[in-house]
C-alpha cells in the first residue's frame, strides 16, 4: 500500500508530491568576481633586407573587433549532490536590455559555482541570482514566528516540501531556439574584420504577467556560434633599386554564446554575445622570390600549436576561466537546439 501526499490543481498538474524533492528558496546572491575570456592572439613578422614600407603593417591587433561581454562568477553556499536552480534577475528588461545566460554550473568544495555571461559590459546594477535547492540541502531555519505550514516527507523520512521555506513557484515557461549564426553577411574587408553580432533576436511568449521588472528567469546557455574572416595579400617589385616581395595572411575570429532577456510582460528573447575573440597572422617580407600562400600554415602548423599552448593552462587559469578547446570552427553553429526556460516572480521571495 502506497503512502504519501499528492496535491493537484484543477488542470491535473502536480503541485505537491511527498515523493519528489521540491526546490525551495535558498537566497539571493550577487557575484563574487567578474572577468572576461582573454583574447587569443599570435603573429609572426619576418622582415629581411630593409624593404621598409612596401609591406603593410595595418591592424595586426584587435582593431575593429567587437567588444567581448563579461562573465559574472557566483559562489552559492549549498552543499549536496543536486545543483541549485539559479534564476537570473537581469540588470534591465525591455527591447534594449542586455542579454544574459548561465554558461557553467559546477561543484567547488562545499559550494556550487555559477557563471553568468552577459553580452555587454555594464556598470551597476549587475545581474542577481535567485537560487533554489532541495529542502535537504538547505541549512537555514524558517523565519522567526513562522511556526505553521505544510511539511511532507518521503518513504525514507527525508523532508521533501515545507511551505515555510518559500517553495519554487513557476508562472510561465516554454522553449526558444537560438539564431543559426550570430553574424550574417560580409565578415570583413581588407585588413579589417566585421564580426559583431548582427543576427535578429528570436522571441517567444509566456503567460502574461503584470510587471516585467518583477520577473526572473532560468534558461542555461547551450548554443554556440563562430565566425572567422580570412584575408591575405602579396606583392613584389622594386623599391630603392632593390627587389622586394612580401606576403601576409590573417585570420580573425569570434566565438559567441547564446544569452537571453525578458523583453516584455509576456515575451522572452534570445540572441548572441561575443564570448571570445582572436587574431592570428603571419607576415613575411624579403628581397627575394614571391612567397606562396601562408593560410595553410596558419591552419595546420605552428600558429595553432602556439594557440593550444596559450589556452591550455596559464592564460585561462590566470583569469579564472576554465581551459578548453577554443579553436574556431568555420562559420557555423553548435548545439542550436531548443532551450527550455521557466519564469518566476522575484517578489515571491524578496
Amino acid at each position: 500500500m502506497a503512502h504519501g501526499l499528492l496535491v493537484k490543481n484543477d488542470n491535473g498538474e502536480v503541485l505537491i508530491d511527498s515523493d519528489f524533492a521540491h526546490y525551495h528558496f535558498l537566497g539571493k546572491h550577487t557575484h563574487s568576481s567578474v572577468t572576461q575570456v582573454p583574447d587569443i592572439a599570435s603573429g609572426y613578422h619576418a622582415n629581411t633586407g630593409g624593404i621598409g614600407g612596401n609591406s603593410p603593417d595595418t591592424n595586426k591587433g584587435m582593431e575593429n573587433m567587437p567588444a567581448t561581454g563579461s562573465i559574472y562568477i557566483f559562489s552559492i553556499p549549498v552543499n549536496g549532490a543536486n545543483p541549485p536552480i539559479c534564476f537570473i534577475k537581469p540588470s534591465s528588461t525591455g527591447s534594449s536590455a542586455t542579454y544574459t545566460g548561465i554558461i557553467l554550473t559546477k561543484q567547488t568544495g562545499t559550494n556550487w559555482e555559477i557563471r553568468v555571461f552577459q553580452n555587454e559590459v555594464t556598470s551597476a546594477p549587475h545581474p542577481i541570482l535567485y537560487c533554489f535547492a532541495p529542502l535537504n540541502q538547505i541549512s537555514n531555519s524558517p523565519a522567526s514566528g513562522d511556526n505553521y505550514g505544510l511539511k511532507t516527507f518521503n518513504s525514507s523520512g527525508v523532508s521533501t516540501f515545507d511551505s515555510r521555506f518559500k517553495p519554487l513557484k513557476i508562472v510561465g515557461g516554454g522553449e526558444i531556439t537560438s539564431p543559426t549564426l550570430a553574424h550574417t553577411g560580409s565578415v570583413g574587408n581588407s585588413w579589417n574584420a566585421s564580426l559583431g553580432v548582427n543576427a535578429s533576436n528570436v522571441s517567444t511568449s509566456f503567460t502574461e504577467q503584470s510587471n516585467v521588472d518583477d520577473l526572473i528567469f532560468y534558461c542555461p546557455s547551450i548554443a554556440h556560434a563562430c565566425q572567422k574572416y580570412e584575408h591575405e595579400e602579396a606583392d613584389s617589385g622594386f623599391y630603392s633599386f632593390r627587389r622586394f616581395s612580401w606576403h601576409r595572411s590573417d585570420i580573425w575570429w569570434c566565438f559567441y554564446r547564446s544569452c537571453f532577456r525578458i523583453a516584455s510582460t509576456s515575451s522572452f528573447e534570445v540572441n548572441y554575445g561575443v564570448y571570445a575573440r582572436g587574431h592570428f597572422y603571419r607576415h613575411e617580407a624579403a628581397q627575394n622570390s614571391v612567397f606562396g600562400s601562408l593560410l595553410g600554415f596558419l591552419f595546420g602548423g605552428a600558429i595553432f600549436g602556439t594557440i593550444f599552448a596559450a589556452i591550455s593552462t596559464s592564460n585561462f587559469t590566470n583569469v579564472n576561466v576554465d581551459a578548453g578547446d577554443y579553436l574556431p570552427y568555420s562559420n557555423s553553429f553548435r548545439n542550436r537546439s531548443a532551450n527550455s526556460f521557466i519564469i518566476s516572480k522575484a517578489s515571491y521571495y524578496d
